[in-house]
């Protein structure tokens, strides 16, 4: 059953888990990064979340960043189409 969800929620494999200390702790990476067991389980929760709402399992996120003509308010968009 595990590998089955694992397979589902992590199908390119991006996310590995390592027992390390006899069963008492564990070793976490993603995409080749260390990352804690929150960071992991966080990661798995937001996968099931989107594949539940019908979306792809991960989701890009961007960031325009900060410029100018990034950050345009109602206001200027309506004086430029006058």
């Amino acid at each position: 059953m595990t590998d089955r969800l694992k397979n589902y929620l992590d199908p390119n494999n991006d996310i590995t888990t390592d027992v390390v200390d006899g069963g008492t702790d564990a070793e976490c990476t993603y995409k080749g990064s260390s990352v804690s067991y929150e960071d992991m389980i966080d990661i798995y929760e937001e996968r099931a979340t989107n594949l539940g709402k019908g979306k792809p399992h991960t989701t890009k996120k961007y960031f325009g960043g900060w410029g100018e003509g990034t950050l345009r308010k109602a206001w200027q968009n309506k004086q430029e189409a006058k």
